[in-house]
């Protein structure tokens, strides 16, 4: 069975980066991880939008390209849905 070098930081020794070998069967579970943290960061961006767009002015939301009607219904909808403004 092949082994992939993936170059986790870990601990030094003796002054060199010791570096985690991962067998072809734990790979799935690295990229669900990935997968994972990927929706944590967009979840965190969107539920620090929700927070923010309450208090922005006319003016800045006129920036970003929403009215405040609109902003609103941004804010108040749950972090875990996607809205029409998010990428794909």
């Amino acid at each position: 069975m092949a082994a992939t070098v993936i170059p986790f930081p870990m601990h030094r020794v003796a002054g060199a980066p010791r570096t985690l070998t991962v067998s072809r069967v734990h790979e799935p579970r690295l990229a669900g991880v990935a997968i994972l943290r990927g929706w944590l960061r967009r979840w965190s961006a969107r539920r620090a939008l929700s927070r923010d767009l309450p208090r922005m002015t006319d003016e800045m939301l006129a920036d970003v390209g929403l009215s405040r009607r609109e902003a609103v219904a941004e804010s108040r909808r749950p972090f875990w849905r996607a809205g029409a403004h998010d990428a794909a």
